[in-house]
């Protein structure tokens, strides 16, 4: 099986390719294949924003990517800048590197283990 790192930047203000990428990442993890989500840039602004926004059509796929479906994490610089750090937090999304100084995840280190990035924008 493969191993992909979908990387989804997609915003809040771009629902469209949001939904796309979560759907990519669970049909690849449903076809057994080791999967990790990453939020970047906007996208991390999901989380808080399906709090308040239940009945999103995209909810439903990020419950499931959280529940197991697939590894899931956001960028940590991305969250500060976006203002989207309690939201991940929230819904215990884990934040990868650091606030103001290092960007993550880190897409070297996921090539070197075999990970095909996909892109979603």
């Amino acid at each position: 099986m493969g191993r992909f790192a979908v990387l989804m930047t997609a915003g809040p203000e771009r629902a469209g390719s949001a939904l796309n990428g979560v759907e990519y990442a669970l049909r690849l993890a449903d076809a057994g294949h080791d999967v990790r989500l990453y939020l970047d840039g906007s996208a991390t602004r999901w989380p808080g924003e399906l709090r308040t926004r239940v009945d999103h059509p995209l909810r439903e796929g990020l419950d499931r990517a959280m529940d197991g479906d697939a590894e899931i994490a956001a960028c940590a610089y991305c969250a500060a800048a976006f203002d989207a750090v309690a939201g991940c937090r929230s819904e215990a999304i884990p934040l990868l590197g650091a606030a103001g100084e290092e960007h993550g995840p880190d897409v070297a280190a996921l090539v070197e283990n075999g990970y095909e990035l996909l892109t979603v924008s």
